[in-house]
């Protein structure tokens, strides 16, 4: 979007125009995403089951996500204001602070593109993470394991961690670092799409997000096709070298309301032996899409705060080691995940800035203000 139509926005107009300006601004998003549903159900219908996708999948789930992560929202806003900056007049001052700052028709338009489309990106992924079985064999698991344990000197990285995450509490631990990456993922693309103040940082977290999710966790997904150890003795003949790790969290998982990550287990394979779809269904481990989004939240992170940076990349090594422990992935899953995302990161970040140089120079503009300045 233009430097002109950006303030043609916040100067205001109708909302129908300042809509349609929000929605122009935002094709770097809409198009890719279109293109891929595209593609997405054309594959399905060349494999014969066009009935598998469903465009509204993700729909309910990001209806019911988006008021409540911006109910916390401003619940932590208002305790910031009550708690830190103390005014005289408190519901005054939170009502302007919510009128003036973050209500606004700008930051709202800003906000929904990504709101209404991004459900769209991620039915169109579930549906060719479900087909992964009828375009490729699931054949890779021996060789993962193989390589696995050949990187860390003959052991399965799994018996590495045992005698730290061996323990109820532990696994306990890792099941809420796992099953947190997922409020993670809510929440940074809930600050991302109505996020204002770095709109280059904004597009380039969006661009890697799709590219991760469509490079990595289908196309690759496809071609390295694996189960990962939990899901090994089920799909590979002979021995099973996870059936000790397995047998000790079904052992653990039993009365414990946080270790439910072998729920989860059982509840991919009966969709996936029932050929049934669903949020979040599929069976995928190379490379692991859960670290490769802890990754790009630190690299986030990095870009906004060196304390956040710092947590974030804690959590990615949290997130590495508890999808091991549970079970999810290979270590080398993780691994090639966070050299991917680093190459996917740095890639769209230079393809950015050599656009947003450009289009300043042509339109005799500072550099900081270019066609990627929506």
């Amino acid at each position: 979007m233009s430097a002109t139509a950006s303030l043609a926005l916040r100067r205001g107009g109708t909302l129908a125009d300042d809509l349609l300006r929000s929605l122009r601004a935002h094709l770097w998003l809409i198009a890719p995403i279109e293109a891929y549903v595209i593609v997405a159900y054309g594959i399905a219908l060349i494999l014969g089951k066009p009935g598998s996708f469903s465009l509204l999948g993700y729909e309910r789930a990001f209806a019911v996500a988006t008021p409540v992560l911006a109910g916390g929202f401003l619940v932590v806003r208002a305790s910031y204001l009550m708690l830190v900056v103390r005014p005289h007049r408190l519901i005054h001052a939170i009502i302007d602070d919510l009128r003036c700052n973050w209500l606004t028709r700008e930051r709202l338009l800003h906000g929904l593109p990504v709101v209404l489309v991004l459900p769209l990106f991620s039915s169109a992924c579930t549906l060719l993470k479900t087909l992964i079985p009828d375009m490729h064999p699931y054949d890779w698991d021996a060789t993962l394991a193989g390589w696995d344990s050949a990187v860390h000197f003959g052991m399965a990285p799994w018996r590495l961690l045992q005698p730290i995450f061996g323990y109820p509490v532990m696994t306990g631990f890792a099941n809420v670092i796992y099953c947190f990456w997922f409020f993670g993922l809510a929440g940074l693309w809930f600050w991302q799409a109505f996020a204002l103040r770095d709109r280059q940082l904004r597009i380039q977290y969006f661009i890697s997000y799709m590219l991760c999710f469509a490079l990595l966790g289908n196309f690759a997904a496809t071609l390295l096709a694996s189960g990962g150890p939990c899901f090994y003795g089920r799909m590979v003949l002979g021995p099973d070298p996870y059936a000790p790790l397995m047998q000790y969290l079904r052992g653990v998982s039993v009365g414990s309301p946080v270790n439910i990550s072998v729920g989860l287990q059982d509840m991919l394979w009966q969709r996936y032996v029932m050929d049934a779809d669903g949020v979040g269904s599929g069976i995928a481990a190379m490379p692991s899409l859960h670290v490769a989004g802890a990754t790009l939240f630190a690299l986030l992170g990095w870009r906004t705060n060196r304390i956040l940076g710092g947590v974030l990349t804690v959590f990615v090594a949290l997130v590495l080691m508890a999808t091991v422990h549970l079970g999810w992935h290979y270590a080398i899953d993780g691994y090639a995940a966070i050299v991917a995302t680093l190459a996917i990161w740095s890639a769209v970040g230079a393809v950015i800035r050599l656009c947003t140089g450009q289009s300043a120079r042509v339109a005799g503009l500072p550099v900081e203000v270019g066609a990627f300045a929506d």
